[in-house]
């Protein structure tokens, strides 16, 4: 079996980090992604997920392509659900005793 985070890192996280290493504003992406600043503040305050289009935009203003985001996206959303999962068990196996 292989292991498994016992912990996500949300994409927003990590749109910070490369906003703040390429000295740019939140308002900068935004304008230059092509949307509003409130989805990319939404999205490093872990409110708001990044899907293939914005992975795309982000790809044509950042560094970072946009395969970079899904995968850190899917990658966030399988270790939530995994955890939702453990949850729901020692739940239910708590119940049973």
């Amino acid at each position: 079996m292989a292991l498994q985070p016992n912990y996500a890192v949300h994409p927003g996280i990590l749109l910070q980090e490369e906003i703040e290493a390429l000295n740019l504003t939140q308002k900068e992406v935004a304008e230059k992604a092509g949307v509003s600043k409130t989805i990319i503040n939404e999205i490093i305050k872990g409110k708001r997920g990044i899907n293939a289009e914005l992975a795309v935009r982000l790809e044509s203003v950042l560094e970072s392509p946009a395969r970079f985001w899904l995968n850190a996206q899917s990658l966030y959303d399988e270790t939530m659900a995994r955890a939702k999962l453990h949850q729901i068990e020692l739940a239910a196996t708590k119940a049973a005793v």
